[in-house]
């Protein structure tokens, strides 16, 4: 029987290594291997993709050390072999990253969840807010985009607030462990009977100064 995967973060600083964990299609193919042990089919079924298709990687993960082999499964014909990642958490260490690999990679990863987002919003406003919208002076010289509230007393699930306030440290700080909190709480949730799932995106930083 095999050990539990090691909590300890596997640190990778090979080039072949950091590229494929700075690649989302590949990290996405890694996924199921880095939870529990698969052959190629039960990993591909799990990853949603074609055996085919993760075939190609696989081999790739196995060439760079993210992946190994945990046991071959005799039977008539081709033995099966099974497939573990080398652990649970894989660390990149910024300084193993080409230059303008953490961007690019970070972007797309955001980019990816805004979509996701948006288009969830899209879908709610279509069904809650179909009157239109509300564009409004705010403060001195500030403007304010609001979808117009319904005013036959449907509501929405949903919540969306683009904008920026002013803060002290200490206020700032109390914002983030309220935010933290709030993360833990929702990433308790699974899916099952009776819940429904929602795009969430949290998100809080110091504006760049011009």
């Amino acid at each position: 029987m095999l050990e539990p995967l090691s909590n300890e973060p596997f640190t990778v600083t090979d080039h072949a290594g950091v590229d494929l964990l700075m690649n989302l299609a590949a990290v996405r193919r890694l996924v199921p291997f880095m939870h529990a042990e698969h052959t190629l089919g039960s990993a591909a079924k799990s990853a949603k993709v074609p055996a085919s298709s993760l075939a190609y990687w696989v081999q790739r993960f196995l060439t760079t050390g993210l992946l190994e082999i945990t046991r071959v499964q005799p039977r008539a014909g081709k033995p099966i072999p099974h497939y573990r990642a080398l652990g649970s958490t894989f660390h990149v260490p910024f300084e193993a990253m080409p230059p303008g690999t953490r961007d690019e990679f970070l972007l797309r990863g955001r980019k990816s969840a805004f979509e996701q987002f948006i288009a969830a919003s899209n879908h709610d406003a279509a069904a809650y807010f179909d009157a239109g919208l509300s564009i409004a002076a705010r403060d001195e010289s500030g403007v304010e985009l609001n979808f117009i509230e319904p005013t036959d007393g449907r509501t929405s699930l949903s919540v969306e607030w683009w904008g920026h306030c002013s803060l002290t440290d200490e206020e700032a700080a109390d914002v983030r462990r309220t935010l933290e909190e709030l993360q833990t709480r929702l990433g308790r949730g699974s899916d099952g009977p009776g819940r429904t799932r929602y795009q969430v995106v949290l998100g809080f930083a110091p504006a760049m100064r011009p």
